[in-house]
């Protein structure tokens, strides 16, 4: 985790934290964990350097997880941009990246804590 992705992770409703078992995603809105390495996460979120401004943090556990996360990014915008289901004031989603064709590749995501 680069410096600025620390300081941005502190204010963000989803967010990495450091257990014993490693470092996970964990949410603040449903108070749920995500383990798995294809889980991932996009807030739109206040900068926190420039009240102005919002900014876009897009992260995930391990290359499988961001991937999951630039997929979602990509192909469901229009879900990710609505509110999250605990909480529709804010714009985050935690993202599970699937591999539909078993090849080995991320090629699909479920997006969770949202209405359908």
């Amino acid at each position: 985790t680069n410096s600025i992705a620390k300081k941005i992770n502190r204010k963000s409703p989803i967010k990495f934290i450091k257990t014993s078992d490693g470092i996970i995603i964990s949410s603040t809105l449903s108070k749920k964990q995500y383990i798995n390495d294809e889980a991932g996460f996009i807030a739109k979120m206040p900068n926190p350097f420039n009240k102005t401004k919002k900014v876009l943090y897009i992260a995930g556990n391990r290359y499988s997880g961001t991937r999951a996360a630039i997929i979602a990014f990509l192909k469901k915008f229009k879900e990710l941009s609505k509110g999250n289901k605990f909480n529709p004031e804010i714009e985050a989603k935690v993202v599970e990246g699937l591999d539909l064709d078993s090849d080995g590749i991320i090629d699909h995501v479920d997006i969770k804590e949202w209405k359908n």
